[in-house]
This record gives structure tokens, C-alpha cells and sequence, in this order.
């Protein structure tokens, strides 16, 4: 006697693609979660194997269940594509909407799409064609527990003119000239000769003379010698001749003897020894140029203090960088030996957040370095190979005395507890400043306004263009911007890498990256200055150097800033301030 027994199919879980839309222009699918009894399915159009034996992809979405619930977050990019046959870009916009298992809070939904987003982007891994990325966003829903479903939308735009992301072979007039510009201002107060500036251009020594004749008739430059082999980035515009002096010094004592600030204030790009010295009175520039030790300081007041400030010709982890970065630094406190306090103000690449606005950091923001739990404010860190993985090696900073940021805690605490729930007419001191900042150099026909174009790109190892959207899109305010208080870094194998990035963000409270100043803090350390602070403005996601066009506002937004702490700063003579805003900075 034969007993027949009935066999049981037993369910698993499945990371299950169905198509949804496809035309022309859209191709929309959902990427989800279910549990399968029966791979038989006529419907199913293929079965992994190997390590994605658990992906099943649909013919169509005829067995589709509806959704009613409402996705968690959606976020939204574009994405240049290059073609390999015709070398030429088309652009997609793509939208993935997130839904999530219903027993996991909202906060580790927002963590987790961070995350997300974060390992999809990853720069040297980035899927180049349309099965790869859809296998990513399976494999990675799979690594996503908490996630229960995705849906993915492709669109194609018809507009496939992007000169921006065109590679353009020849080099015009104006690019050249533009590149003589950024070349004499990173050198600065350094001259340059015309020989050396051929050489970085690649170009004649006589078309880069006659491109910077051109400029000198703007008075954007001047050359220093008869025959105009030096030449050197003018620090006025023409406009200001008449308010702003400027004197060439031969001997140090013509400084030390007369002028005695207290505060100094270090910058490290040309935009930000304009924004700074926007910010300061009755000023007045001294210049030196002489091979290789080339000084400017502008010295003037800010409230009742007197303030010298000056750029620094080259910065970086070069030795002759470090060497030059360190001995203007020294010789910056060496001639003004009645410094107490010493800011660092500039540009830096914000670390940005891809799904929480509250965490999200934009073009403008200020940053201010702001002592962690054991008072750094300031790390280079580098990520090495290890065991486990990578590790990080820093080499962390803080200043001896703190009494800067013992003024600078009411200014903090109060705009933390007012900043969301203030009127649209209240302005903080330093908004006020930045807004006198801004009619100041464009009285003097130089361009500082926030720009249009304020897009979080991330470009890829495979030449493809990611355009986020931000996490919050709608239109920001530039005149007020946002204040955060963290940690400052440099690294330049951090840079590149998004997930070191956004590692050291979340364990170190690491807010933005800049060039590596170091050695400007080493020498102001060494120069026995106990009290500094260091304070960026957003210009770019890198380290600050690479948005020309976002420079001069952003370093105007943290020279405001400073002026707002410098104001609280006793003087010496008083037991408090008594400037005309000081009841106003809280």
C-alpha cells in the first residue's frame, strides 16, 4: 500500500523587480521585499544565482499589490551620462521614493537613507549603465533590513545641451585671463614672473604679456619692474584709492614702531583678504615684495581694537608650502608683538547630509570650530589600511586660552534657541555686518553676491555628473545664514572619499574640510598666541578651493561672523565693551 504524501512549497523572502511604466522618456519600476512560494510563476522573467540567488525579476506588474501608504522620503538627482560611441551627454533625472518596515523609528529612517544614498554615490563605484544601477539598488535593499520597498523613476531629458559639462578644446581669451588671475592671486603677495606663468599656462611668454597688459588696463594686476617680467594681483580696486592707502615698506620698523594691534586676523585665498579687510576702518595696507618673503598687512580698527590682517602666499602639505605657510605666520606675530588673539578666516568644503535638512550643510553656512569633548577644534586626519578595515590617524589642535569662545557661548546659545522661530525682520548682528560687507565691495565694482547656481553635484571616477537635490529645497535665504558649531579638518585622502567623510561627521562632529592650516596654527602655537579661532564659509564640497564663483560671499559670511566676536572682545583699557552693537550681540 502506497501512502501519498502531499509536499509543502515553503516561503522566502526575495528582493522582487517589477516594471511599472516604460515609454520613450520614463522608465519606472518598484524594487521591494516579498515573500515567494512559488518561482514557477509564468510572470517571472529571471531567477539569480550565486550571491543573488534571492533577486526575481517580473515580466510585468500585473501581480502588483497597491500601496496606500505613503512613501517615508523621496530623494531626486540628476545624472550626466557620457555616451562611449559619440562622446556626447545626455541627462536623466532620477527619483527613488523609500518605504520602510513599520517597527523602525523615524530617525534611524533618515540615518539609513543617508546611508544609503551615501554607498550609491560612492564615487569610484558609481554604475555606468541602467542594469548595473538597478542591480546596485537590489543589492543594496538587501543590505537595507529596515527598508521594505523602492521605486525608481528614469526620466530622460530631451534637453541634451550642457556646455557647462562640455569639454571645451580650445582654450579662449577670456579662460586664459581667468587662469592668470587665480594663478597671481594664490600667489599673493608674492609676485610672479611672466616666463613662470607661461610655463603653468603652457602658452608664449608673449601672449601671456599680452593677456596680462590687458588685465593691468583693468587694474586687476600691475607689474612691479620696468620691463614687466614680475608681476603681481592688484589688492585695491580703483574705486577705493581714495579711502584705502596702500604703501610699499622696505624695513619691518616702519611697521612695529608706530602700529600695535592686538588682533590678527590670518586668510589664506585672495577673496578672503578682501572679505576681511571689508570688515575693518581706517585702514590702511602696507606691501613688501621681495623673492620669496613678500608681506601684506592691512591694519586698521574694528570697534576699538586695532586689527592687522594678511594672506598668506601658498598653502598645502608641499614642503616649500609648509615652509612658506609657517615662516609668514611667524613673521606676522614677530612684527606685531602685541597680538593676543588670532583668527583664521576662509573658505571650506561643507560635508553634506543627503536626506536631513537640520544635518545638511549649504553654500554660505558658517562654520566655526568649536571645541570637542576634549577641546580640539581643529584635526588633519589621513585614513590607513588596517585589519579591521581603515582607521583614522589625526593630529588634532586647540588653542591654550578659550576666552574667545567664552564670548562667543551667549552668541551661540541665543541663536540656537531663536534662529527657527524668529521674525522675518530680525537680524543678528552679524547678518547686518555681512549685509554692509556686500554694498561695500560691490561699491568697488567687485562681485560678492550668493550666486544662482547652488548645486550639490558629485562628480564620479567614471566622468559621470550626480546633481542631488538638497535635502530642503526650498529657496534659501543667503542674507541669513545658517550657524553651525563643530569640528574643522583637513586630509586630502579624506576628500575623495564620501564615506570617510561622512564617517568623521558622525563620530567627530567633523563639519567641513579646508586646505590644511596646519602650519598656520603650529606657528601661531609656536609663537606663543594662546588664543585663536578658526571660522569657514561654505563655498564648495570640497575644501573650499575649487568654487571661484562662491568664494567672495562665503568668505564675507565668515568675516561677519568675526566681526560679531570681535566687538565682544574687552579692551584693554575697559573692564567691557561699550561699542554702539554690543547690547545687540547675544
Amino acid at each position: 500500500m502506497f501512502v501519498h504524501q502531499k509536499q509543502y512549497r515553503t516561503s522566502r523572502e526575495y528582493i522582487v523587480l517589477i516594471p511599472l511604466q516604460k515609454t520613450s522618456t520614463i522608465n519606472k519600476v518598484s524594487i521591494e521585499r516579498r515573500n515567494i512560494d512559488d518561482t514557477t510563476d509564468k510572470n517571472i522573467l529571471y531567477i539569480g544565482n550565486g550571491s543573488n540567488v534571492d533577486f526575481i525579476i517580473y515580466k510585468n506588474a500585473q501581480l502588483i499589490q497597491d500601496d496606500n501608504e505613503s512613501n517615508q522620503f523621496s530623494t531626486q538627482f540628476k545624472v550626466f551620462m557620457i555616451d562611449k560611441q559619440t562622446k556626447k551627454l545626455h541627462q536623466e533625472n532620477r527619483t527613488i521614493n523609500f518605504w520602510f518596515n513599520n517597527h523602525f523609528g523615524q530617525n534611524q529612517y533618515a540615518d539609513d537613507t543617508n546611508e544609503f544614498l551615501r554607498i550609491l554615490f560612492k564615487s569610484d563605484e558609481f554604475p555606468r549603465d541602467y542594469f548595473s544601477f538597478i542591480k546596485r539598488l537590489m543589492e543594496l535593499l538587501r543590505l537595507f533590513s529596515s527598508i521594505r520597498k523602492l521605486e525608481l523613476q528614469i526620466q530622460t531629458l530631451i534637453d541634451n545641451n550642457h556646455p557647462k559639462y562640455e569639454n571645451n578644446l580650445q582654450q579662449n581669451a577670456d579662460l586664459i585671463k581667468e587662469k592668470l588671475l587665480d594663478l597671481l592671486e594664490q600667489a599673493f603677495p608674492n609676485p610672479m614672473f611672466v616666463n613662470d606663468l607661461a610655463k603653468y599656462l603652457e602658452y608664449d611668454d608673449q601672449i601671456v604679456f599680452q593677456y596680462l597688459s590687458e588685465l593691468e588696463d583693468k587694474n586687476l594686476v600691475k607689474h612691479l619692474n620696468h620691463n614687466g617680467q614680475q608681476w603681481t594681483r592688484v589688492i585695491i580696486s580703483a574705486e577705493e584709492e581714495d579711502t584705502h592707502k596702500v604703501i610699499l615698506y622696505k624695513s619691518i620698523s616702519e611697521l612695529s614702531n608706530s602700529l600695535r594691534p592686538t588682533i590678527a586676523i590670518i586668510t589664506v585665498n585672495y577673496f578672503e583678504k578682501l572679505a576681511v579687510d571689508a570688515m575693518i576702518e581706517n585702514k590702511v595696507t602696507f606691501v613688501r615684495h621681495k623673492a620669496g618673503e613678500s608681506n601684506v598687512y592691512t591694519i586698521g580698527t574694528i570697534g576699538t581694537h586695532h586689527i592687522v590682517s594678511t594672506k598668506l602666499p601658498l598653502i598645502g602639505r608641499s614642503r616649500t608650502a609648509q615652509i612658506s605657510t609657517g615662516s609668514t605666520t611667524t613673521r606676522l606675530l614677530g612684527t606685531f608683538q602685541y597680538v593676543q588673539h588670532v583668527f583664521i578666516i576662509g573658505c571650506a568644503g561643507g560635508i553634506p547630509h543627503y536626506i536631513d535638512a537640520s544635518k545638511h550643510i549649504r553654500r554660505g553656512d558658517i562654520i566655526v570650530g568649536y571645541p570637542n569633548e576634549e577641546d580640539y577644534v581643529y584635526g588633519i586626519y589621513e585614513a590607513e589600511k588596517s585589519a579591521e578595515g581603515y582607521e583614522f590617524v589625526s593630529t588634532c589642535y586647540k588653542p591654550k586660552s578659550f576666552q574667545l569662545y567664552q564670548l562667543l557661548e551667549p552668541i551661540k546659545e541665543n541663536y540656537q534657541q531663536t534662529h527657527l522661530n524668529r521674525s522675518s525682520t530680525h537680524r543678528y548682528p552679524w547678518e547686518k555686518f555681512l549685509e554692509d560687507g556686500i554694498k561695500y565691495l560691490l561699491s568697488h565694482n567687485i562681485d560678492c553676491l550668493p550666486q544662482s547656481n547652488d548645486r550639490l553635484c558629485i562628480k564620479t571616477e567614471n566622468n559621470e555628473i550626480i546633481e542631488i537635490e538638497h535635502p530642503n529645497n526650498e529657496r534659501k535665504d543667503y542674507l541669513r545664514p545658517a550657524i553651525r558649531f563643530g569640528m574643522i579638518a583637513g586630509g586630502k585622502n579624506i576628500l575623495t572619499n564620501d564615506y570617510f567623510k561622512i564617517t568623521l561627521c558622525d563620530k567627530c562632529n567633523v563639519l567641513c574640510f579646508d586646505s590644511e592650516i596646519d602650519q598656520v596654527i603650529a606657528a601661531i602655537q609656536g609663537n606663543h598666541i594662546e588664543s585663536f579661532m578658526i571660522i569657514h564659509g561654505i563655498s564648495d564640497y570640497h575644501d573650499g578651493t575649487l568654487n571661484k564663483e562662491w568664494q567672495p560671499y562665503s568668505s564675507l559670511c565668515a568675516a561677519a561672523f568675526m566681526k560679531t566676536i570681535i566687538y565682544k572682545i574687552p579692551n584693554n583699557l575697559y573692564a567691557h565693551s561699550n561699542i554702539q552693537h554690543d547690547d545687540d550681540i547675544l
